[in-house]
């Protein structure tokens, strides 16, 4: 009876007696689409109990914030923390006045809109983001906080699960996904 071998591709070309072929120095090879991806940062974790409290908590929050952008703002760390406090002191959890003060000064592309990030869920930005969104009061300014995209002021506008009311059609489905307003049907 005959042994049949299995050996790696890379192990045959030494008892085979062709020759190698080199690879071309400098070559370019086409990327597959899964290698250029832009994946956003912090959206996964390698702690699956991370994963399953982003899977279990289905809240959205909306949020503006003010950015001091490193390599724009050119203030030590200790200035720029403390000219932070001082416009959230003159803030005052004003949302017009944080949206006039996010226009004027902020780092951020969002500056034009007031620093309005828009509706976000959790795992969307960094941890430092999720912390304050997720975890504190809306209607309040808080910060400064520091991430490596600068310094930020944020403002909590709202922190609510993704349907109106419990137990209205949400996204898009034409039956209620539980609560109380179901719990009563029955």
């Amino acid at each position: 009876m005959q042994h049949l071998l299995l050996v790696p591709a890379l192990a045959l070309q030494h008892f085979t007696s062709a020759p190698a072929v080199p690879r071309a120095r400098g070559a370019v090879m086409a990327l597959k689409p899964w290698e250029t991806a832009n994946v956003p940062r912090g959206t996964v974790s390698m702690n699956p109990l991370e994963n399953l409290k982003q899977m279990s908590d289905q809240r959205v929050a909306s949020c503006s914030h003010i950015n001091l952008a490193p390599g724009k703002c050119t203030l030590p760390l200790d200035e720029a923390k403390a000219l932070m406090v001082q416009w959230k002191e003159e803030i005052c959890d004003d949302l017009d006045k944080f949206a006039e003060r996010a226009k004027s000064d902020s780092h951020c592309s969002t500056a034009v809109n007031g620093g309005d990030l828009g509706f976000m869920v959790r795992k969307n930005l960094c941890q430092q983001f999720d912390d304050i969104l997720f975890e504190e009061e809306p209607g309040k300014v808080y910060g400064p906080i520091v991430t490596n995209a600068g310094l930020h002021l944020v403002f909590l506008s709202s922190c609510r699960e993704p349907g109106k009311e419990p137990g209205k059609a949400m996204m898009g489905l034409p039956f209620g996904l539980g609560g109380q307003a179901d719990a009563d049907k029955k």
